[in-house]
């Protein structure tokens, strides 16, 4: 059995799922930023799920736009709500110490494609013309070139398919989603799980806020 989990901004609640008998269990992201879970609790937790992740390699942690404003080699102006201006130091050094453990998009054997918002035909496309042709091909372009994942797009909430796995929407997404793949996505909090069904593709948005909904597949 895989599980996921929406975006953590600091709480622990991923800890009631640790003992579960699962294959591979997948975090979708956002850390930090938090405007209820104090700053050392949010910094404490990243650690203890990193060390978590790197004593157990069925722990598979995803990259998300309020850890991506943190990273060394960002623009200044790639800052969203709820940064944390006065910890920013503490958090780039715990983020970049464990850059090897967030991916951008995780893609299983059966075709399900996971990341923190979410895959478009468009942002595929936009890669193809910056030279990297294929979705395995956008881990090792992003560690390349960081800016690959920054805000883009005509809407301030990012909701426009031209945007980056860390930064779509779902209703974007739902009109312009990668062919082929079914899609677990975070980053859009819903009152519930949602499963959005397009033609043949299922984009499950998992992102339930303080209640971290389990999502089974």
């Amino acid at each position: 059995m895989r599980i996921a989990i929406g975006d953590v901004h600091g709480r622990n609640a991923w800890k009631r799922y640790i003992d579960r008998d699962f294959t591979e269990f997948y975090i979708l992201g956002d850390y930090f930023d938090s405007f209820s879970v104090p700053f050392t609790w949010q910094y404490r937790n990243f650690r203890e799920l990193c060390a978590a992740a790197r004593e157990d390699s069925r722990i598979k942690l995803c990259l998300g736009n309020h850890d991506y404003h943190y990273l060394s080699r960002i623009d200044p102006d790639e800052r969203y709500s709820g940064f944390q201006d006065r910890h920013y130091r503490a958090i780039n050094e715990l983020l970049e110490q464990n850059m090897d453990l967030l991916r951008v998009i995780y893609v299983t054997a059966d075709k399900y494609l996971i990341s923190h918002a979410g895959v478009s035909n468009t942002f595929m496309e936009k890669m193809k013309a910056r030279g990297v042709e294929g979705i395995e091909r956008i881990d090792p372009a992003f560690i390349q070139d960081r800016t690959i994942l920054g805000f883009d797009g005509f809407d301030q909430y990012g909701d426009d398919p031209s945007q980056s796995p860390i930064w779509i929407r779902p209703a974007s997404l739902s009109v312009d989603p990668l062919p082929d793949y079914n899609q677990i996505i975070g980053h859009t909090q819903m009152e519930r799980i949602k499963i959005i069904t397009v033609g043949d593709i299922r984009l499950s948005c998992i992102d339930t806020g303080n209640r971290m909904s389990l999502y089974e597949f």
